[in-house]
């Protein structure tokens, strides 16, 4: 991947075809746990129990008083499931499916960030990421990809975000 940089008041990056896949795997896999029910705590795929992706991406917003948790819910979960779907939706529509260049405005690149963040907290909830871990590190030890995955999303996520402030520190 080339970082990410600004081009007619554009960020522009170029993505290798694998690149495109994984970023299009792993966008699509949290949307369908994002898609899953409103309010039933479960995964898209009709598990039974919670599910600690939802749990980690969908937050309970008061945890010491479980009935405040439950009308905050059901205030805020379906907008928020809304909100993060069409981020995700925008990330895919805005991946070319064979890897080539990503042309976002800042808006597009505000989606990504976020949209990037919840795959990361979702790797990071299936794996366990503890704040000590060194996901490189995590990888040759355990042969897991997801590992490598998670760094690259990582460093992906820091390079969008450091082209957003360069704008704004520039003012270009």
């Amino acid at each position: 991947m080339t970082p990410f940089r600004w081009k007619r008041g554009r960020l522009v990056a170029d993505l290798e075809p694998y690149e495109a896949g994984l970023l299009r795997q792993v966008v699509a896999d949290v949307g369908g746990v994002l898609s899953g029910v409103p309010g039933d705590g479960r995964s898209a795929g009709g598990a039974t129990g919670p599910d600690p992706v939802a749990e980690r991406l969908l937050p309970d917003g008061h945890r010491s008083d479980p009935n405040l948790a439950k009308d905050y819910r059901s205030l805020t979960e379906a907008g928020l499931r809304q909100e993060k779907l069409a981020d995700a939706a925008l990330l895919l529509d805005t991946v070319p499916e064979a890897g080539g260049r990503v042309d976002l405005d800042e808006s597009q690149a505000e989606a990504w960030i976020r949209t990037l963040n919840d795959v990361r907290l979702a790797i990071g909830v299936r794996l366990d990421v503890q704040e000590s871990d060194d996901p490189m590190v995590r990888a040759e030890q355990t042969g897991d990809p997801r590992w490598a995955a998670y760094s690259w999303l990582t460093a992906v996520q820091g390079l969008l975000v450091d082209a957003l402030n360069s704008r704004s520190r520039t003012g270009t």
